[in-house]
């Protein structure tokens, strides 16, 4: 396995909520985010959120499209995100879906890590073999 690490901005984060009822909020995000470091390029995703009545308790999923390079190699794949966030700690899992990748990442695998600091930066492992 390679590892490729770096950062990414949040250059897009248009969200809207389609049902708050009972202090359940269900919502879809249209994000999209610049990256940094061994992965150079942009993305795009649609996430679906779901937020309880507790403070700290929501889940996502998404699909992601990266468009770019990772160390070099130039082309394209898709990221399949789930996570579940409770009482201020979680579980997130991304991986890469298995035959999107194109162009030089055709047959690209791995799985990616997201952590954000506390002044808000965002930074990525991915865990790949091409």
């Amino acid at each position: 396995m390679s590892i490729a690490e770096g950062t990414f901005d949040i250059t897009r984060w248009d969200d809207e909520t389609y049902l708050d009822a009972d202090g359940i909020t269900l919502g879809h995000v249209w994000v999209a985010k610049a990256f940094q470091g061994a992965l150079t390029g942009t993305s795009t995703a649609r996430l679906l959120t779901a937020g309880g009545p507790v403070a700290g308790s929501a889940a996502y999923v998404a699909v992601e499209r990266f468009v770019g390079s990772v160390e070099g190699l130039a082309g394209s794949f898709v990221l399949s995100h789930s996570a579940v966030m409770a009482g201020g700690s979680g579980e997130m899992t991304v991986r890469i879906v298995p035959d999107s990748g194109t162009g030089k990442l055709e047959g690209i695998t791995g799985t990616l890590r997201i952590d954000k600091a506390a002044d808000g930066t965002h930074s990525y492992h991915l865990d790949y073999e091409v």
